[in-house]
């Protein structure tokens, strides 16, 4: 995906941000469906070649699906998957770096100085209050702009996450225990050309999502990982107007002794005329110390067994190959090596 100045704030990269692009990806198998207001019924969806080939019409740019092979590139991408909208937002919410820090010193009793986009806008946090350690707040997008270094392209985000962030107070600052969020008001994402012309566009809502730190100051382990829930996120496309849903998300990272990060992922995602999936990981997701991929495969189930299998490709490009039950799909660029 092309750099944008500013992009240690919204940036797509590392293994979860994969999961949740391919969540997104997968969310319209077995195709159809529109983005009206009624409530659509619930039922299984069939996982078949057809839905998935639109899917990665309708998604391409979030992440790379690919065929293995050892020539070729894969497109870049213009589109910003709305899950890493969360994970960015949040990660502003615990002043966390990545997330394998050792140290996770959260906001303080100062809030910190708006940060103003390159190329117009700003955001920072309003409804300020810190208590013994405890940080409430809303994190407020205000038209806030990027500018793609390569063709000139700008993201521009609007919306706001409200937050509570607990944390234990130590000589050294605060650290991090818990942090819940929700938006208070929607989430927009919206890419332009280096002429103004409206490439794509996307509203994010969330709510109950949680992060509970393993390890409090120090390196999650596999019996004290990072647990992250989301009790539901919906994206609306303006581009196809179409909406989707993902449910009961949970995320659990931790780091190996041989300094790797694992991560294992389960939840249910809704395609845009409500029929629903199922999503594990069947072999963890493993990032090395340099956040490259290096294996994870993560399987969609549906009606009547079938199934999507996403196998990430190692290395530092966000991609994966894709199976539909057992069929490799192949009418995709070749996987960067």
């Amino acid at each position: 995906m092309r750099k944008f100045k500013g992009s240690n704030v919204l940036t797509l990269a590392g293994a979860g941000a994969v999961a949740a692009g391919t969540l997104a990806l997968v969310a319209s198998c077995g195709g159809g469906g529109g983005g009206g207001d009624s409530a659509p019924v619930e039922t299984a969806a069939t996982i078949d070649s057809a839905g998935v080939a639109t899917a990665i019409a309708d998604f391409e740019g979030i992440v790379g699906i690919c065929q293995d092979s050892t020539t070729g590139a894969m497109r870049a991408g213009r589109k910003l998957g709305a899950a890493v909208m969360v994970h960015e937002g949040i990660k502003l919410s615990t002043r966390a770096m990545p997330p394998m820090t050792k140290t996770r010193l959260a906001l303080s009793g100062t809030p910190p100085p708006d940060q103003l986009g390159d190329c117009g806008g700003k955001f920072g946090y309003r409804n300020y209050s810190h208590v013994n350690g405890v940080t409430t707040a809303t994190l407020a997008f205000e038209n806030y702009c990027m500018t793609d270094t390569d063709t000139g392209e700008q993201q521009r985000i609007n919306g706001k996450i409200a937050f509570v962030n607990t944390a234990t107070p130590t000589a050294g600052g605060p650290i991090t225990t818990q942090l819940v969020a929700d938006t208070s008001e929607p989430v927009t994402l919206v890419v332009q050309d280096a002429g103004g012309a409206q490439l794509s566009s996307q509203t994010l809502s969330f709510s109950g999502f949680k992060m509970v730190v393993g390890v409090p100051g120090g390196t999650p382990t596999a019996a004290k990982p990072d647990v992250m829930s989301m009790t539901d996120m919906t994206v609306k496309s303006s581009d196809t107007g179409k909406t989707y849903r993902q449910s009961n998300y949970v995320l659990r990272q931790y780091e190996t002794p041989a300094g790797n990060v694992e991560r294992t992922m389960s939840g249910r995602g809704y395609r845009s005329n409500g029929s629903y999936y199922d999503i594990a990981t069947t072999q963890p997701m493993v990032e090395d110390a340099d956040g490259d991929l290096v294996s994870g495969v993560i399987t969609f189930t549906g009606a009547n067994g079938t199934t999507a299998v996403a196998t990430l490709v190692p290395g530092p490009t966000p991609q994966a190959t894709l199976t539909v039950n057992g069929v490799p799909v192949t009418a995709v660029p070749a996987c960067v090596r």
